[in-house]
């Protein structure tokens, strides 16, 4: 586990049943969607109209099924969260394409996802900006074009001190946390600018410098499913970050 905050501040659980710590500053799930415990949270009935129109327009029926889970799932957590029905949210996108409640909710929250095969991870806080990334680790994932477009050479030298079967975890665990942090900013990695949050200063987090991010609370984890192995990054911008 890497973190710069205490572990209490978050608890990432796999099922969405687990109830959550008193001191959690932010609720965290990363959940198997093929499991028998979670499959119950993602009832295909809490769906809008417009989830399902686009659920029906996947060809391959494994990708409308993970779709259709991730999609309910998330509206049984944020329902949970905010103490309302599921069907009642209504939920809109920004123009990056950033999930968000629509303004005339009663009940406000931030809230981040993200998926990696039949993985869905969810962060939600009440009301600090918040990003979540899930990776699984892919044995044959060549990692050499990543760290030759992010990394400069003192850290692609930093990486090849790792043992070879280490490298490609170290990576999965820049990139997701990258991630979590461009979420937070309200991009995605497509649309951030470097100099919101410089590739070095990710590597920084993941390579045990820490160095002060002022605002910033972040944590990232593995967690194993089965026999795959999952990191799970939670980035969050406190905007009242000295009175924590």
């Amino acid at each position: 586990m890497r973190e710069q905050i205490p572990a209490g501040r978050f608890v990432c659980r796999q099922f969405p049943d687990e109830t959550p710590a008193p001191n959690e500053t932010v609720q965290a799930w990363c959940c198997d969607l093929d499991n028998p415990r979670v499959l119950p949270y993602c009832d295909e009935s809490v769906l809008a109209a417009d989830e399902l129109q686009r659920a029906g327009l996947f060809r391959l029926e494994r990708q409308r099924q993970l779709f259709v889970r991730r999609r309910a799932l998330r509206r049984f957590l944020l329902g949970q969260f905010l103490e309302v029905s599921p069907q009642s949210l209504c939920l809109v996108e920004t123009s990056l394409g950033k999930p968000q409640l629509s303004p005339s909710s009663p009940a406000r929250c931030e809230f981040s996802t993200s998926h990696s095969e039949n993985f869905f991870a969810m962060a939600i806080t009440p009301e600090d900006e918040i990003g979540v990334d899930v990776e699984v680790l892919r044995p044959d994932w060549n990692l050499e074009p990543v760290a030759a477009m992010y990394l400069d050479r003192r850290q692609v030298a930093q990486l090849e001190t790792f043992p070879a079967s280490d490298r490609q975890k170290q990576m999965l665990c820049f990139w997701s946390l990258r991630e979590a942090f461009a979420k937070a900013s309200g991009h995605g990695i497509a649309q951030q600018h470097d100099e919101e949050m410089p590739a070095a200063r990710v590597w920084d987090c993941i390579s045990g410098a820490n160095s002060p991010l002022p605002g910033w609370n972040w944590i990232q984890q593995w967690h194993r499913f089965g026999k795959q192995d999952a990191v799970i990054s939670i980035a969050r911008f406190c905007n009242n970050y000295y009175a924590l």
